[in-house]
């Protein structure tokens, strides 16, 4: 009597990552269209006189809806190179019932120097963005003469940039390009407090929460629109 057949082996992990149907998030995502775009047009509700902020890498998203949540009469636009991250963020919001806060998935230097309007925006965050140790890899840096370029365009006077890091090297270098930053011979930016002033917003990110949990420092810098 011939002996049953044997099952097929299971397959182990690397087999079962190899069979898995990639998801196509960035189809999933939510993208800003080609052309001119206006701040106020990502939102269904718009009251007039209520304050615009931007966060540029907003990552896994805690920071963009904590923030959401803390400052309701204010609308929030976050910007994510990672559409996995956007698509998340966006469903999460929504599932959250946020109308005030929208995740779009893309590379801020390209949506940035078409977003308005001029002079229109509250508050922009930029906050642990990747330092980029090589000297080669500078041009990857988020933080740069084109990146204060449009943020300075979108700030209204008085209006802040909030950066956070933990690395130090990072926040110096930092600093030293928004101190020196000028348009047509002119200081653009006033720095207020020092490195170790506290996180103002009501939010925090996860690599914030986690610092503090490991009593790591946190460098935080606050430009003024002059």
């Amino acid at each position: 009597m011939d002996a049953p057949p044997k099952p097929p082996p299971s397959a182990g992990p690397t087999e079962a990552r190899r069979r898995q149907i990639p998801v196509p998030y960035g189809e999933m995502a939510r993208h800003a269209p080609d052309g001119p775009l206006h701040f106020d047009a990502f939102f269904e509700d718009v009251t007039p006189g209520s304050a615009r902020e931007l966060e540029v890498g907003f990552g896994r998203g805690r920071f963009l809806l904590e923030r959401a949540s803390a400052a309701r009469d204010a609308r929030l636009l976050g910007i994510e190179i990672k559409a996995k991250w956007a698509h998340l963020v966006e469903e999460r919001r929504k599932r959250e019932r946020l109308s005030n806060v929208v995740a779009l998935a893309g590379d801020a230097r390209s949506i940035l120097p078409r977003l308005g309007p001029d002079a229109g925006l509250l508050r922009v965050f930029l906050l642990f963005p990747d330092p980029w140790w090589k000297k080669r890899h500078g041009k990857r840096r988020v933080l740069d003469e084109a990146f204060l370029r449009e943020v300075a365009r979108l700030l209204a006077p008085g209006g802040e940039l909030f950066v956070q890091t933990d690395v130090e090297e990072r926040a110096l270098d930092m600093r030293e390009q928004i101190e020196a930053f000028e348009l047509e011979g002119r200081r653009v930016f006033r720095l207020e407090g020092g490195l170790d002033q506290p996180n103002p917003y009501q939010a925090r990110t996860n690599r914030e929460v986690r610092a503090e949990e490991d009593h790591l420092p946190v460098y935080r810098l606050i430009a003024v629109r002059v």
